[in-house]
């Protein structure tokens, strides 16, 4: 791939749907770079607030302010030459149904969201030549509304599901690295989405119900051990799955990812933290539900499944 500069850059225009961390970050970190950004919500009061406050990003190198227009009505989305997903999954099928609606035809998308069957749900809708998937391991915290602290840097990797080369996923990549991102692009998806949903079904769950920073979880041995056995367990569903991975220590593996993204509270603990929906169903569920199309046991991921379900009825029901 070239080397990137603003000079090279594609000036394609995109859309970041989704005001969460991830969302506001990478919206933030896009538009820092000089990629035209769009940032879609789907509530009408936070998209005006936020196009009258701005968007704020924390990092290593201090706080940048930046105008990035925000909008609620998916009509905008008619000038748009590519869009990049990261809402919860549990949304997907419903932003499917309007980005079908609305999104001119051949518009690009990626999602890079957590969990299985995203990209599915989306080319049900959109078709399969433009959806692209991928995976990042970007860790981001919102401390306000469109005001969000860069917790930590890891890949992202982006491909298609037949593992083709497609020009529009280079574009794709060119605008993310010109924001920062390390980017790569990989012939086989479905491996890499299985990578991150190893690592997130060890580490997602039990950040949630222990409450502890990423780097914390690296550090208490019974944590480690839990998140171990948790990653062993979703290894041994994908195999029989028949996903190609490449050979792991992982306690050493999530150990790493642990340390890299240390500030993180990750994703799940947020939504545990603010008593809102999680994205369980979508990463321990789904390792669950494969692997009952073996008539595999996951005793492990099944009783972190039942106890995050358990937490979110609880509050939902108080």
């Amino acid at each position: 791939m070239p080397a990137i500069t603003k000079e090279n850059s594609s000036g394609m225009r995109v859309a970041v749907v989704g005001p969460g961390a991830l969302g506001t970050l990478f919206a933030a970190r896009l538009a820092l770079s000089g990629t035209r950004t769009l940032l879609l919500d789907y509530r009408r009061e936070r998209a005006t607030a936020l196009n009258k406050q701005g968007l704020r990003l924390i990092d290593m190198t201090g706080e940048h302010e930046m105008r990035v227009p925000v909008t609620a009505d998916p009509r905008d989305l008619t000038t748009i030459d590519a869009v990049l997903i990261l809402v919860k999954s549990y949304h997907t099928e419903d932003l499917a149904a309007v980005l079908a609606e609305h999104l001119p035809p051949r518009v690009p998308v990626l999602t890079l969201q957590n969990g299985l069957g995203n990209i599915e749900t989306l080319q049900l809708h959109l078709g399969a030549d433009r959806v692209f998937g991928g995976t990042t391991g970007q860790g981001g915290l919102l401390d306000a509304p469109g005001v969000v602290r860069d917790t930590g840097s890891g890949p992202t990797v982006v491909g298609s599901i037949d593992g083709r080369p497609d020009p529009r996923l280079d574009d794709f990549a060119q605008v993310l690295l010109l924001a920062g991102f390390a980017v790569s692009i990989t012939g086989n998806l479905q491996s890499s989405l299985w990578q991150k949903l190893i690592l997130n079904a060890a580490i997602n769950p039990v950040g949630a119900l222990t409450r502890l920073r990423n780097g914390e979880l690296a550090e208490h041995e019974p944590s480690l051990k839990l998140m171990t056995a948790l990653a062993r367990e979703t290894v041994a569903v994908a195999r029989k799955h028949r996903v190609p991975l490449e050979e792991h220590d992982w306690r050493a593996r999530l150990q790493t990812a642990c340390q890299v993204t240390a500030q993180n509270r990750n994703s799940m603990l947020q939504d545990v933290s603010q008593q809102r929906r999680t994205e369980i169903d979508a990463i321990n569920g789904a390792v669950v539900r494969v692997a009952e199309q073996y008539k595999m046991p996951a005793p492990i991921n099944r009783t972190l499944w039942y106890l995050i379900s358990t937490l979110e009825q609880s509050y939902r029901d108080s």
